[in-house]
């Protein structure tokens, strides 16, 4: 009797989706049945370090109903819209995650182009990279360079209320034209449609997934060809990749902080031709610690388990690159090979060994806190560098060595300025420019 009922419930739950349109059907809904109070406490939040390809539905699954709701209490009901008529894009969001903020404008893009046709929604959920916490994505804290640039900095909710006031904050910063539902406080709709920070679902009205994307709008997946497909319109699928690329390190190839530091290295990839790229990113070589890993972040953060990605550059375009090491509690260094190459031509290719050390003494970035208009770059270096300032400086450029002992001053001019120290010995070494100071790395 007890099965008997189960199954009944599931029956009634179903009912009004079969009633509403012609062949919708749903499992029954995973989650709220009210709106929730801003003092309910947010669940434990898994960490999932799995392949977003995986995680969640995949193209022609049925869905589970589900009812979310915004910041003013209005609620969406997968069943009810779907009773529209309309099929439905859902894209999952967090402010913290920085590849969903540099979409906002293909979601908005999306609706202007098929609002009429379509439905869009933003689902938003767990932060993806919140500040002194874990995040859920990578087991490390990993609050990200565009995220501390950005001034982006939250913390995991603790509460329903504290994920509204989020949202809140974003909505207020940012210009999002489809509408924001909220996950519950116990993340449902994120554990039965993820994990994953930016995933996004194309749905028919049946109820069925049309297809899925691990991340919204990234190659290899074209939001607006699957639109088109789905609707039945003659869209333009695909594009030759035939362009070429540049990549350049915006600082230097080594970063130094205490233990337990995440260390970021960071450049850039530059599309210069008139057609798209397709760039592959590869870890060729991995000298780390035992209790150290590494991720890639280029046109999206990777786990650390990621060693090889492809992106494609569309022309003109410049995407930023940044390299991450994990570090432990204890002092030590580590040096990671990546490779870079054009998928469809094998001479346009770049490599660059990047390297992250850990000091128990270390109090800070020098250069940073005493000359922000003077940068020496590339650091390690084969004895050939640069030294960048705003203004020129009569005392010029010193470099020692750890004893204190002056192996070259040079009179420094506004700009950039070339040194060369040939026949130097591989060390770390220490240089100078008025009050600024800081060290540098000769191989």
């Amino acid at each position: 009797m007890s099965a008997l009922r189960t199954v009944l419930l599931a029956f009634i739950l179903i009912l009004p989706c079969l009633a509403g349109a012609q062949n919708l059907f749903l499992f029954p809904s995973i989650g709220l049945s009210e709106l929730p109070n801003d003092a309910d406490p947010v669940c434990t939040i898994p960490t999932y370090l799995g392949n977003y390809d995986v995680s969640g539905l995949q193209a022609g699954d049925t869905l589970a109903d589900f009812t979310l709701y915004d910041l003013n209490g209005d609620s969406l009901n997968l069943a009810v819209e779907l009773q529209k008529g309309k099929p439905l894009l859902m894209v999952t969001g967090s402010y913290t995650c920085p590849v969903f903020r540099n979409h906002v404008a293909v979601i908005n893009q999306v609706v202007e182009t098929f609002g009429n046709a379509i439905s869009v929604v933003v689902i938003y959920t767990v932060e993806a990279h919140p500040e002194i916490d874990i995040s859920p994505y990578f087991g490390y804290v990993n609050t990200t360079n565009a995220n501390q640039q950005a001034g982006i900095l939250y913390r995991q909710p603790t509460t329903y209320g504290e994920r509204k006031a989020i949202v809140s904050d974003m909505l207020g910063s940012m210009s999002i034209n489809a509408p924001v539902f909220i996950d519950g406080p116990c993340n449902q709709w994120w554990s039965h449609y993820g994990p994953a920070p930016q995933n996004a679902y194309l749905v028919n009205t049946n109820g069925t997934v049309f297809v899925k994307h691990p991340w919204f709008d990234k190659f290899p997946d074209d939001i607006f060809c699957d639109i088109d497909s789905l609707l039945g319109n003659v869209g333009s699928c695909g594009n030759v990749a035939n362009g070429s690329f540049q990549f350049y390190m915006t600082g230097d190839t080594l970063a130094v902080d205490t233990p337990w530091a995440t260390l970021s290295v960071h450049g850039e990839l530059v599309n210069p031709s008139a057609s798209p790229v397709n760039i592959k990113c590869v870890k060729l070589q991995k000298n780390l610690p035992a209790g150290w890993a590494t991720s890639l972040c280029t046109d999206a953060c990777y786990p650390s388990t990621v060693d090889t990605l492809v992106m494609q550059l569309q022309p003109g375009d410049t995407q930023s690159f940044t390299f991450y090491f994990y570090t432990d509690g204890v002092a030590s260094t580590g040096n990671v090979r990546v490779g870079f190459r054009n998928e469809n031509n094998a001479n346009n290719k770049f490599a660059v060994r990047l390297y992250g050390e850990t000091d128990e003494n270390f109090v800070g970035k020098v250069e940073e806190l005493n000359a922000p208009s003077i940068r020496v770059f590339p650091n390690p270096s084969e004895g050939r560098f640069w030294v960048e300032n705003e203004s020129a400086d009569e005392g010029g450029f010193v470099l020692t060595d750890l004893s204190g002992r002056q192996l070259l001053t040079k009179p420094l001019r506004k700009g950039r300025n070339l040194v060369e120290m040939e026949g130097i010995s591989p060390g770390i070494y220490l240089w100078q420019v008025g009050e600024a100071f800081g060290k540098i790395l000769i191989r």
